[in-house]
């Protein structure tokens, strides 16, 4: 199924996987981080000493409403997330957010400027 189609964003890790910014991500990082709108920071290096933490639950939580395969642990998904990918990671997370905030396939930076920004300054 293609991303239009489901909401989901194939990646690349240790095979080929999916990120879904669904309903349940939604609830997950509300109950986490107390609302969905402070994303950008969380994901902001710069302003998030716990950064990695934060990136690794949020990439869990999407990959495991992505595939339908068993759940991965953070640790697991840790395991897949590398310096040479965190560009590509941070990309395909900030897709999978526009993607299940509007529906659209395209990533429209100015959309989500925090995310973005996090995107080209993540090394």
């Amino acid at each position: 199924m293609s991303a239009l189609k489901d909401g989901r964003v194939a990646i690349e890790l240790d095979k080929t996987r999916y990120l879904l910014f669904d309903l349940n991500a939604v609830d997950a990082v509300t109950d986490k981080y107390g609302a969905i709108d402070k994303i950008g920071d969380i994901l902001n290096p710069e302003s998030n000493s716990h950064y990695m933490k934060d990136l690794r639950f949020i990439l869990t939580t999407l990959i495991n409403e992505g595939d339908d395969e068993e759940e991965l642990t953070e640790k697991q998904v840790g395991k897949l997330v590398t310096m040479g990918n965190m560009v590509n990671v941070m990309g395909k997370l900030t897709e999978a957010f526009n993607i299940g905030q509007s529906g659209a396939a395209t990533v429209d930076e100015g959309e989500n400027p925090k995310i973005a920004a996090t995107v080209m300054n993540t090394i």
